[in-house]
């Protein structure tokens, strides 16, 4: 579900050339219909009450939702580009929420992290827009229109790559990966993974094949973690 993630634009892969603030550009692919076997009954409801849940979490990465601790400005959550070059995630834009957020890691913190049972995490998958020279804020937004789930949702949805700018517009759907006791049957050593259509609707459910392929090599049990921000 989440994944690793370049920190620097620069070697982020952009959405092909000509895409539009009006047009969105070659977009990620939206979890689509899966078979009857890709969907778990046991972890169908799991997954939707996830997507019912998450939005009140907060963004892993929003620092405005806690109380300053760092020897700078707090920076928002913010619109991330997929690492992938091909595949469903392919110039995808995200971001991403925990309902356990202390225990959510940094991509290349000291030591690995262990996730605890009860773990859930929900990636918000977007549609990118190039944006026009002069009609981004020169700095992130914090709150109002952009921020789709309220004024307590601190979010950039820009992206600045080189001289183009992207904007996370509507969403393409949603990625879910949550923990269970590891011995209960049907998971991947208690993770189960499921995918949603932004109307609820749960297309994939439990032992996904082409979620648990990637995640089987995260370096946190089944969490790749995310890059902090600048001067953390």
């Amino acid at each position: 579900m989440d994944e690793p993630v370049i920190p620097d634009a620069e070697t982020a892969q952009r959405p092909p050339a000509g895409a539009s603030s009006t047009t969105p550009a070659a977009a990620p692919s939206e979890p689509t219909a899966a078979s009857a076997a890709e969907v778990d009954a046991r972890f169908a409801p799991l997954i939707a009450d996830a997507f019912r849940e998450y939005r009140g979490w907060g963004r892993v990465d929003d620092e405005l939702r806690w109380a300053p601790w760092l020897c700078r400005l707090p920076m928002p959550g913010r619109a991330r580009m997929s690492a992938a070059d091909d595949g469903g995630h392919a110039r995808k834009l995200y971001s991403v929420f925990a309902r356990l957020r202390d225990r959510y890691p940094f991509v290349q913190g000291p030591e690995p992290v262990s996730q605890p049972v009860g773990q859930v995490l929900v990636k918000e998958s977007y549609h990118p827009e190039l944006v026009e020279k002069g009609a981004a804020p020169q700095l992130p937004g914090t709150s109002g229109p952009e921020s789709p789930h309220g004024p307590e949702d601190h979010f950039d949805p820009y992206l600045r790559d080189g001289d183009s700018v992207y904007r996370a517009s509507r969403l393409a759907g949603a990625y879910v990966v949550l923990k269970v006791a590891p011995e209960t049957p049907g998971t991947d050593e208690g993770w189960v993974y499921g995918t949603v259509t932004p109307e609820g609707e749960v297309t994939s459910a439990g032992r996904v094949a082409s979620c648990m392929g990637c995640h089987e090599s995260a370096r946190h049990e089944r969490v790749f973690g995310i890059a902090p921000a600048t001067g953390q």
